[in-house]
């Protein structure tokens, strides 16, 4: 795929990963979409990349948004063949005291808001017989990160791991799906809030949230490895080298407990979900269903 072909959109495209990842497009020569809630910093993020980087409002948790946010950009890059979807937020806190708004926040932008996108995106591309390539931003947190406190985050960025991996199976060939799985970045993620109804964190809070982000890596370096990751089609994009250790645990635990609760054995493919859909519609071809 010629990468200078098609335009490109970037979902929380106005600060942290999502602008770093506007701004290697554009160093690559690449027309690309800007799309936020908030446009005005939107706008200033744009201009400050110069080149075709452009601005776009969408709000992803609205359905009707992403579908006007395919048309625009269509206008502003032409036909796009490159989708990020990667606007994200943080709130909640000790999963016992966190309340229902704080959990609906967090989804509707990362998991309703990334089945938006992609599903709008995708079968636009497959209308016009478009090559390219859709890329979640999961994380570390996707394969088996988890600390206290952070919840709704972790369960949302499971939630977009699962959809990528159902719209592996499901996409043309001709359009890849990746799933970028970054650790921390310094972003000013843990000031989302900013963006909703709830309640803004202390100043306390709100500075201890600021320091620990700024310990992350270059948001230009995630950008660059979500690029060139699309770019060859890979499925997962790794970007911390220390996220293999939860994901080993993980699979440690998957491993150990089916070794020795659900061991294999002769005939247990016959209960495997592909095997029996092969015989249920062996058995509804037979009944002329």
């Amino acid at each position: 795929m010629d990468n200078r072909q098609y335009g490109a959109v970037v979902t929380g495209g106005a600060s942290g990963i999502g602008r770093a990842i506007a701004e290697e497009l554009a160093a690559r020569g690449i027309a690309v979409v800007l799309a936020d809630v908030d446009l005005e910093r939107a706008e200033g993020a744009a201009r400050e990349i110069g080149g075709r980087a452009c601005a776009a409002h969408c709000d992803v948790t609205d359905p009707a948004s992403v579908d006007a946010l395919v048309a625009v950009s269509e206008r502003l890059v032409g036909p796009v063949g490159l989708v990020f979807a990667n606007a994200g937020v943080s709130a909640g806190g000790p999963l016992l005291q966190s309340r229902t708004e704080e959990f609906d926040f967090v989804f509707a932008v990362y998991v309703r808001g990334t089945w938006c996108t992609l599903a709008a995106f995708a079968r636009r591309m497959i209308e016009q017989g478009i090559e390219g390539g859709l890329c979640v931003t999961g994380s570390e947190h996707s394969i088996g990160m988890q600390h206290a406190g952070l919840g709704f985050y972790t369960a949302s960025k499971h939630a977009v791991l699962g959809l990528a991996d159902v719209l592996r199976a499901e996409l043309p060939p001709a359009i890849s799906i990746s799933v970028l799985c970054p650790g921390i970045v310094a972003t000013d993620l843990n000031r989302s809030k900013r963006n909703s109804s709830l309640p803004p964190d202390d100043a306390q809070t709100l500075a201890f949230g600021d320091l620990v982000m700024s310990m992350g890596k270059p948001a230009a370096e995630i950008a660059m490895r979500a690029v060139d990751g699309v770019l060859a089609g890979e499925f997962l994009i790794p970007t911390h080298a220390h996220s293999i250790r939860p994901a080993e645990k993980r699979w440690g635990e998957i491993k150990d407990a089916w070794g020795r609760l659900a061991p294999w054995h002769e005939g247990a493919e016959a209960y495997e979900m592909d095997s029996l859909l092969a015989r249920a519609v062996a058995l509804a071809h037979q009944k002329g269903e």
